[in-house]
């Protein structure tokens, strides 16, 4: 399975307007959608996730143009990778 990530989504996207215009290019295995921050990962077989990629890059959803690509952290959104808490000053 490969995953493609979708950004510059509106918020008035939901899931099913995604599965609408990605499940021609294939079968989606899952689908992610983080509206709050206006992004998608999609999991498909590699050659429907390269097709895709290409076919909708560009596109245009509910007034915003997707921006489209591979996704190559494994779905998981950039963050904070370190055990948190607080640093002791010495």
């Amino acid at each position: 399975m490969a995953t493609i990530f979708i950004g510059n989504l509106s918020p008035e996207v939901t899931d099913s307007d995604l599965r609408e215009v990605v499940s021609e290019y294939g079968e989606i295995r899952s689908l992610r959608l983080v509206s709050r921050r206006g992004l998608a990962f999609i999991e498909l077989k590699p050659e429907a996730a390269e097709a895709a990629v290409e076919g909708l890059r560009g596109k245009e959803l509910k007034g915003r143009t997707l921006d489209v690509a591979m996704d190559t952290s494994g779905g998981r959104p950039k963050g904070r990778r370190g055990r948190g808490g607080f640093r002791r000053r010495r």
